[in-house]
């Protein structure tokens, strides 16, 4: 996950599916100059981002400059950037704020500061300067801050997150699964088994749920049916971490469970998460 979110952060104007696209900054070349060399030389495009700044760069020049922090590493540098260009757009009302508070959540989460996240998409959820979210953009921001609130213990939070990303947007695969992995580990295995069915139906060859079905069984101590289920994502998508995580469930399972025992008792108490992104 960390590899994508660093990934769309070397984007020059990233357009998030369903987020409204950023708006050309004044001196679109400069930006796209700047933006290209902190991936290259990360050192240089701060300086030329502060130069930038100074000489009334606005929120361009202050995302150039938390793009090139995050290359150099500088985390908590580049968080304070990132809410700088927020705010500032915010102020200049240049409709910019949501899409730079969805990346500032992203930076966060790549610095492992799941708390600064869930800040960061509040703001964005609030529609700072009336802007508008599609049903869809806004469940995609309230499934990251779920995933956030997991992060700093409050699964309680995510859950309300999930809930109301499936209302808002019910053809949204990635809350389904999600809801259903989150409801498992809380011990609500009608929840997770009927949040899968949702999952299931948008996406019935995706090895995440394969796996995610087969987390459930063993949690309610069904280990045929978890084999079954953790078989078919091993088979279905062997190089991919859901796939990888069913083999790694199947080795747990043979290693530890006789084969005249299954069905008798779980795997572990805590079945192994699916992992959709």
């Amino acid at each position: 996950m960390k590899r994508l979110l660093a990934l769309m952060l070397l984007v020059a104007a990233p357009a998030l599916p369903n987020f409204p696209a950023l708006a050309a900054p004044s001196d679109p070349t400069r930006y796209a100059a700047c933006i290209e060399m902190a991936g290259k030389d990360p050192a240089r495009a701060m300086q030329l981002a502060y130069a930038w700044r100074i000489e009334g760069g606005g929120v361009a020049s202050r995302h150039c400059l938390a793009v090139a922090q995050m290359h150099a590493r500088h985390h908590d540098a580049a968080l304070k950037s990132y809410e700088a260009a927020g705010q500032a757009s915010e102020d200049a009302r240049d409709g910019r704020a949501i899409v730079l508070w969805r990346q500032a959540a992203d930076a966060a989460m790549i610095a492992d500061m799941p708390a600064e996240a869930v800040r960061f998409l509040g703001r964005a959820l609030a529609k700072p300067g009336g802007l508008e979210l599609s049903p869809r953009a806004e469940a995609d921001l309230l499934t990251t801050r779920a995933e956030a609130h997991v992060a700093v213990g409050k699964p309680d939070l995510a859950m309300a997150d999930l809930t109301r990303a499936t209302e808002i947007a019910s053809d949204f695969f990635t809350p389904w699964l999600l809801k259903a992995t989150l409801a498992r580990r809380q011990g609500n295995l009608a929840v997770a088994e009927a949040a899968l069915l949702k999952a299931a139906a948008l996406a019935p060859e995706s090895a995440d749920v394969e796996l995610e079905a087969g987390n459930i069984a063993a949690a309610k101590g069904d280990m045929p049916l978890a084999r079954q289920a953790w078989e078919a994502a091993a088979a279905d998508a062997p190089d991919t971490p859901a796939g990888q995580a069913a083999a790694a469930a199947l080795g747990r399972m043979s290693a530890t469970i006789p084969k005249d025992a299954l069905g008798e008792k779980p795997l572990t108490k805590d079945a192994l998460p699916a992992t959709p992104r």
